[in-house]
């Protein structure tokens, strides 16, 4: 017989990356993409070019941060929120790939950028993403650790 160790497929993984990011503060996510979408798009207004794409995305990005690091900050013990803060980079793969697709379906849809400048876009903003949740998933391990001691 063969020592088969307790480590999750990467299906198995990103479902519970899936259901960690899930018990965000996905309201105060929604509110907070909305004003520095707004923000953003006033600045823009203010420098005299119209553009929807630019400050929906930042919204979105802003968005997927809140909720997602919101989700690593929380008080309590949840084995999913325990896996998620000692595997931060697989955790943060999805909520970058949300920020990924739904930037890249924005500029697709609202800007002139094209297929490639789009791809391009989305990919840069979902990097972004991974990176900062990344970086708070190290964090988070350390100042408000899921797991029981």
């Amino acid at each position: 017989m063969t020592y088969q160790p307790d480590v999750p497929s990467r299906s198995d993984s990103t479902w519970i990356a899936m259901s960690a990011a899930s018990q965000g503060p996905w309201a105060v996510a929604l509110a907070g993409g909305a004003v520095a979408g707004g923000a953003d798009l006033a600045l823009h207004l203010l420098g005299g070019h119209l553009s929807l794409a630019g400050p929906l995305s930042f919204g979105l990005a802003v968005f997927f941060l809140i909720g997602a690091g919101g989700a690593l900050l929380r008080r309590g013990y949840d084995r999913t929120r325990a896996w998620a803060q000692q595997h931060p980079w697989s955790y943060a793969l999805v909520p970058a790939a949300g920020t990924a697709a739904t930037v890249f379906a924005t500029f697709l849809f609202l800007s002139g950028d094209g297929l490639f400048g789009s791809l391009w876009e989305g990919l840069s903003d979902g990097l972004g993403v991974l990176l900062l949740l990344g970086v708070i998933g190290y964090v988070a391990r350390g100042v408000r650790p899921a797991s029981r001691r």
